[in-house]
């Protein structure tokens, strides 16, 4: 099962981000290669573990850096707001130890955020998550 674990200074005041890449789907990228054309290199971005977040999310922006198109439209809430429309996007989710994934994600605004996206419950529904407080770590495994 592969697997990565973090370690942060201070689980509790930081919570249990780690860096992820976001890259164009393993289609798209043999599309691309196939007709010579170049292939966006992956986006590098701090991530939080969420739990509270039904649906992985990406700081608005990165999927033009990739050069995707929308593959749908959803509304959010958010603490703050209700109904907000964002689109959604197909990528792959490069987590450390090479854990690789593949997701429809929303793009909202994380502006003000210490981060630049969440992984959310659709692709925690993949996984096993531990979270060790005591220790300042936490596992995840597909």
């Amino acid at each position: 099962m592969p697997s990565f674990t973090v370690a942060v200074p201070n689980l509790q005041s930081i919570g249990p981000i780690v860096e992820i890449r976001i890259a164009v789907p393993q289609a798209v990228e043999a599309i691309l290669v196939s007709s010579g054309q170049p292939v966006p290199s992956p986006v590098p971005m701090a991530a939080m573990i969420d739990t509270g977040a039904s649906g992985t999310v990406i700081q608005a922006g990165v999927a033009a850096r990739l050069g995707l198109h929308p593959v749908g439209v959803v509304a959010i809430n958010t603490p703050s707001s209700t109904g907000v429309l964002c689109p959604q996007y197909a990528v792959r989710l490069i987590f450390p130890n090479n854990v690789v994934g593949e997701a429809v994600i929303i793009e909202a605004p994380l502006a003000g955020q210490h981060i630049q996206g969440l992984v959310g419950r659709d692709v925690l529904s993949q996984a096993v998550l531990v979270y060790i407080g005591y220790t300042n770590q936490f596992t995840v495994s597909f």
